[in-house]
């Protein structure tokens, strides 16, 4: 039975793998086990090593967005798809691509497939098989936990690199507010700086506006560490697409320009021209902001201190 299940995957993700641009789509459990895949790989470890980083990708998205159907990273020189499965909901797909793929072809394809994955991984209760370790993998991963002492170090506190002062927040929140009025599908309009510190342009439900600006911080550092560490490639933007509404999340110089848009009438052709002037005007004003100083923590000296 899991064997004719598995060639039922293969022939969905190579449906796939066959839109122009597409490098590898692969099905894996949320844990980040993976269950199929079609592409071109170097070794397996590569395989699970996409599977397990898109996981942890997935994993923040969904604290985020309760109701996601993908999330779409864009880089430089490549594309990274992730999307849920309606029912199956302990799996996803997660697709790589060249960066001038055919986006609106894959979405097409993917809709297709994950129509059928969905079908047969519900009806069906499918146990993958466990990864097998050689012995030698085994000695190498435990080997990998030895800690030894280093030299001392003084660390430095903060993701803070920004002062931002009254009156550039005060542009900040004048360019925000032409930007909700130029697009009245905006929901939202946010900026944060390095760490996710959310800066004030808009006053209400501030408790659940830092979260959401934490959330969406630490979604969009872990998909350009993943980006970086799968395809060497730095990313630009972050897309997710949930229920009636589409979250943008743009790279600043500096920080991160975050905006909830409902699903309308307007394109995302063109949403994709608007947005970027809105943030030019923004990166001009941090950039004028001054560098912040940032603390040093000896941390030797706080352990001699308590030890006294």
């Amino acid at each position: 039975m899991q064997d004719r299940m598995i060639d039922q995957f293969n022939l969905h993700l190579q449906n796939i793998k066959a839109v122009p641009g597409v490098e590898n789509s692969v099905l894996v459990q949320r844990d980040g086990y993976p269950i199929s895949s079609s592409g071109v790989w170097l070794s397996e470890n590569e395989i699970f090593g996409l599977s397990s980083s898109a996981a942890a990708i997935l994993s923040v998205a969904q604290r985020l967005h309760d109701d996601l159907s993908y999330v779409l990273i864009e880089g430089e020189r490549s594309k990274f798809l992730l999307a849920t499965l309606p029912r199956a909901s302990n799996y996803f797909i997660t697709v790589t691509t060249q960066s001038q793929s055919n986006l609106g072809a894959l979405l097409l394809q993917l809709e297709r497939a994950i129509s059928h994955l969905d079908e047969a991984l519900w009806n069906e209760q499918f146990i993958p098989p466990l990864r097998s370790f050689e012995k030698s993998e085994r000695t190498q991963i435990r080997n990998a936990f030895n800690v030894r002492e280093g030299p001392q170090r003084r660390w430095s506190t903060g993701t803070l690199n920004l002062t931002i002062t009254e009156n550039a927040a005060q542009q900040i929140n004048a360019i925000v507010t032409d930007f909700l009025q130029a697009l009245p599908s905006a929901q939202t309009g946010e900026v944060c700086l390095e760490g996710g510190y959310l800066i004030p342009t808009q006053r209400y439900n501030e408790g659940k506006r830092i979260r959401n600006s934490t959330l969406t911080y630490t979604l969009f550092d872990t998909s350009r560490k993943v980006a970086e560490l799968v395809k060497r490639t730095r990313i630009m933007q972050v897309l997710c697409d949930c229920g009636a509404n589409q979250h943008f999340i743009y790279r600043l110089a500096g920080g991160l320009f975050s905006t909830l848009i409902r699903k309308d009438s307007t394109r995302l052709g063109l949403l994709r021209l608007i947005i970027p002037n809105f943030i030019a005007e923004i990166e001009l004003v941090l950039k004028q902001a001054p560098a912040a100083q940032k603390p040093t923590l000896d941390i030797d000296g706080i352990l001699e201190a308590i030890a006294r």
